[in-house]
């Protein structure tokens, strides 16, 4: 069995502080061309077993890279949240009534 070389897809870690979108565009743009590889690749002459092997190695960078997409969109979440959070209120009691003031 021949196995030829798969064109090689770089994965790349992101890990910006800011989990933009534009992290995630590049992510699934590297996804796309992946789904295009197995595509092209499921097509090929190759044989069967190459088939599989060169098809399991393109899913598992699509896994890497959706569980990155992930980290970066649960990161962001987090921020979100973080500068989400109400302001404390303060309670001021004036003649026996008891008024709750937004800080």
């Amino acid at each position: 069995m021949n196995i030829s070389s798969i064109s090689s897809t770089s994965i790349s870690s992101y890990s910006s502080s800011s989990g933009n979108d534009s992290d995630t565009s590049q992510l699934s743009s590297q996804i796309k061309n992946l789904q295009k590889q197995i595509n092209t690749e499921n097509q090929s002459t190759d044989d069967a077993k190459t088939k599989q092997i060169k098809v399991q190695l393109l899913q598992t960078q699509i896994a890497q890279i959706e569980a990155q997409i992930q980290q970066i969109q649960a990161k962001k979440s987090s921020q979100n949240n973080k500068s989400e959070q109400t302001t404390p209120t303060k309670s001021i009691i004036s003649s026996n009534n008891k008024i709750d003031v937004q800080a």
